[in-house]
């Protein structure tokens, strides 16, 4: 991975990463993905307490709707920004727990 020159170092972006699950372990993920700019993003799966959770780890997000890819085919998905981080929290594969 190499990081573009006007955006954060690759040190800062893996640092902050790390930070993120170190101060919160209650986070799950299905996927990171690190882009070239800095740019993080993240794909969970949803359940119980998945969106409060990261809602908590991302104190100052922004919450949108988004699409998210399945097995069979795309579904709406909550989708939390802040600064760099975007994570994608598709709803649960077994329904609502």
């Amino acid at each position: 991975m190499s990081i573009a020159p006007h955006g954060p170092g690759e040190t800062a972006v893996m640092y902050r990463l790390c930070q993120l699950f170190r101060e919160h372990p209650e986070l799950h993920f299905h996927k990171i993905e690190v882009h070239e700019t800095g740019r993080i993003e993240i794909t969970c799966d949803g359940g119980n307490g998945v969106v409060r959770d990261w809602c908590r780890a991302l104190p100052e997000h922004r919450q949108t709707a988004g699409l998210a890819s399945t097995a069979y085919g795309s579904t709406e998905a909550v989708v939390l920004t802040q600064d760099t981080i975007s994570v994608t929290i598709k709803p649960s594969p077994w329904g609502v727990r």
